[in-house]
């Protein structure tokens, strides 16, 4: 089953964001927080829950004015999915997707975006199996703006 994330939820989708994003800052805590107290309009978290098992994955989906390839505005994105890796290839990451896309389309998008790491070649074949198609390449940039670096 496939629901909206509940404030009872916050322990497992803890352990699954870090799961996801190993390297990020440790900002998980903080935003799970104010997710469940705000529970914006422009973003959810759905989670796939297995009677016996308990959640076994999640989507963070949200409203972007622009993704690249989109010709449409707002656009939803895919911000993140993990799936347990003992539950892939059963279809939860495709039932997380759909209701992700459900999601966006009652919030009025009519089209959905996502990005992968370009190492991430999993990530890739991912995407192409729900039926996205890759519409750009992109190398990022950045520069501190210190008094130092001036």
């Amino acid at each position: 089953m496939v629901r909206r994330v509940e404030p009872a939820d916050a322990k497992a989708w803890l352990a699954m964001r870090v799961a996801l994003w190993p390297d990020v800052p440790n900002d998980h805590e903080r935003e799970i927080a104010e997710h469940l107290r705000a529970r914006p309009d422009s973003s959810e978290c759905l989670v796939a829950e297995l009677s016996r098992v308990g959640l076994v994955g999640f989507v963070e989906v949200g409203l972007r004015a622009y993704a690249e390839g989109c010709l449409s505005s707002p656009v939803g994105y895919l911000e993140g999915i993990w799936v347990d890796p003992a539950h892939r290839h059963h279809g939860t990451g495709r039932r997380l997707v759909e209701a992700a896309e459900r999601w966006a389309m009652a919030k009025g998008c009519t089209e959905m975006a996502s990005d992968r790491l370009l190492e991430n070649e999993a990530s890739g074949l991912f995407h192409a199996a729900v039926g996205y198609t890759e519409v750009e390449r992109i190398v990022c940039f950045r520069r501190s703006l210190s008094v130092e670096a001036a």
